[in-house]
């Protein structure tokens, strides 16, 4: 194994879990994400030593995943599924029914969001980048991150606090 493999592959094992949470973030779904990144990794291990010269592999890499992720949704109109859960350690957790409740309506009100206030919201709010940063990740101007955030904020809390009504008044009861 020469140097750039061997540097490739200490990049995929120490960063690969991030990477596939962002993927899935981003997408909705685990297996849509594990096919995406497999490919952006794949485009990136053939021109690995540039990428490394340049200094952030990382970024290339998250930048990679955000165009992969753009053109799939440019070419598939379907809807995304519902985000799933990540991490095995969540499976046999203990949840109390109000939190199951809560993410489940959290979801569906991700859900339907349009992919690029999704998106907005995984790069400012999940990883916690500036709105100059995701603006440069996903190749768009910082007004645009700041209005997409803005609706898609908006969205949520209009979506939430229907299905909060929705909840609140048991059907076949007058107020």
């Amino acid at each position: 194994m020469n140097e750039a493999e061997a540097d490739f592959t200490k990049f995929v094992r120490e960063r690969g879990s991030g990477l596939l949470r962002f993927a899935t973030a981003l997408t909705g779904d685990r297996h849509h994400a594990e096919d995406l990144l497999q490919a952006v990794l794949e485009r990136a291990y053939s021109r690995w030593t540039r990428i490394a010269r340049r200094g952030d592999p990382e970024w290339y890499v998250r930048r990679s995943i955000v165009n992969a992720a753009k053109d799939g949704w440019r070419g598939d109109h379907r809807r995304s599924a519902v985000l799933e859960r990540l991490g095995a350690e969540e499976e046999y957790a203990y949840a109390p029914f109000d939190d199951y409740v809560t993410r489940d309506a959290v979801r569906r009100a991700l859900h339907g969001l349009s992919a690029g206030q999704r998106t907005v919201l995984v790069l400012r709010y999940w990883e916690g980048l500036s709105e100059a940063e995701a603006a440069e990740l996903m190749g768009v101007s910082v007004g645009t991150v700041k209005s997409q955030t803005h609706r898609a904020v908006k969205a949520l809390r209009t979506s939430l606090e229907l299905r909060e009504e929705s909840v609140a008044k048991p059907a076949g009861r007058k107020p």
